[in-house]
């Protein structure tokens, strides 16, 4: 779908702005992965197998491959014979193996379906940084490939609730995002997420917990959500929040070791779209566009599942389980 970071932590492109950008950096679409991109597919690679476990059980060890992307060709590592119109890129390889290069088809940032394998899509650091009005360090950029990798595991690990995931969007023009007190109501679950992961009180978290709980279910009883709405807002903070949760536990794991050589580029603390993540969660939600209150308000309940219940990723690969389930079950009985 969407990648997040920009449009989440410093606003959507005007088609000025886009086009602006667009001739300040003009296209050069290389018949090869570039030695900035190998360099940064290494460092995804490396990442995942040293710090993936951390993040999720069994990320390190998935085999998951990565499509790069810039305006003319798809690249492809990480695969074996990919069906056409995949085709091996002449005169080059990428760690002594054949990669695959395909004319652009409407390349997408998420997970993609290569033969009966799922890989992780996103476009090239330069072609993105062409398209924005501002730089993306390649440290950044690195962890944000592992966002559309963890669809990819999602893809691979829950195909059943993948598919329904992506399904919920068929629902997307009913959703009543444009209803004022339905966006307010937004507003306050953010606001006690927010609370919560910021109070020091183990009591005092959990019971904003416990509000955002309560101020959720009473918007969705006002706005009378049916229940192909109600699994448009679960399946999505489980598809996109997760996602948006494993590229942040990504790159504070490698923060928090910058004191080591192979990690010294990451940190201090997060990037600033990371940072505007928690920003606009506790400010407001209710006006994120489209899905992208979904990335946030899922990734404040998976980190609120770390603190209180550490085990939680055992049952959240579930077809039945949704975050603010798991919540309920550390929150106890709702206030009176």
């Amino acid at each position: 779908m969407l990648v997040a970071f920009a449009v989440l932590g410093l606003g959507l492109l005007t088609a000025g702005t886009a086009s602006k950008a667009g001739q300040l950096n003009p296209v050069q679409d290389p018949l090869m992965l570039s030695a900035a991109d190998k360099t940064e597919l290494a460092e995804e690679s490396r990442l995942k197998a040293e710090l993936g476990d951390q993040v999720w059980p069994g990320l390190g060890s998935a085999d998951i491959p990565i499509i790069l992307f810039n305006d003319s060709y798809e690249y492809l590592v990480g695969e074996k014979d990919p069906p056409g119109p995949w085709k091996i890129v002449e005169g080059d390889d990428y760690q002594g193996h054949p990669y695959y290069r395909r004319a652009a088809q409407d390349p997408q940032a998420f997970a993609v379906l290569v033969g009966t394998h799922w890989a992780g899509s996103i476009g090239t650091l330069d072609s993105m940084n062409r398209k924005i009005p501002f730089k993306l360090r390649p440290d950044f950029h690195v962890v944000i490939i592992l966002h559309e990798v963890f669809h990819a595991f999602q893809a691979g690990q829950a195909p059943g609730r993948f598919t329904k995931a992506n399904a919920v969007y068929k629902v997307e023009s009913r959703y009543p995002y444009k209803d004022n007190e339905f966006a307010a109501a937004w507003n306050n679950e953010g606001a006690a997420l927010a609370e919560a992961l910021k109070a020091k009180d183990e009591a005092a978290s959990i019971g904003l917990v416990r509000k955002f709980l309560e101020i959720r279910e009473a918007r969705r009883d006002r706005a009378a959500l049916g229940s192909e709405l109600l699994a448009y807002e679960r399946e999505l903070e489980w598809l996109e929040g997760l996602a948006e949760y494993a590229e942040m536990r990504f790159y504070e794991i490698a923060a928090s070791r910058s004191g080591e050589t192979a990690f010294a580029h990451y940190g201090p603390g997060l990037p600033l779209p990371l940072q505007w993540d928690f920003v606009r969660l506790g400010k407001n939600l209710g006006t994120e566009q489209a899905d992208l209150r979904f990335y946030l308000s899922g990734l404040a309940q998976a980190r609120l599942l770390d603190r209180f219940s550490p085990q939680w990723k055992a049952r959240a690969m579930g077809e039945e389980i949704h975050l603010e389930d798991l919540l309920r079950d550390v929150a106890g009985p709702r206030s009176k």
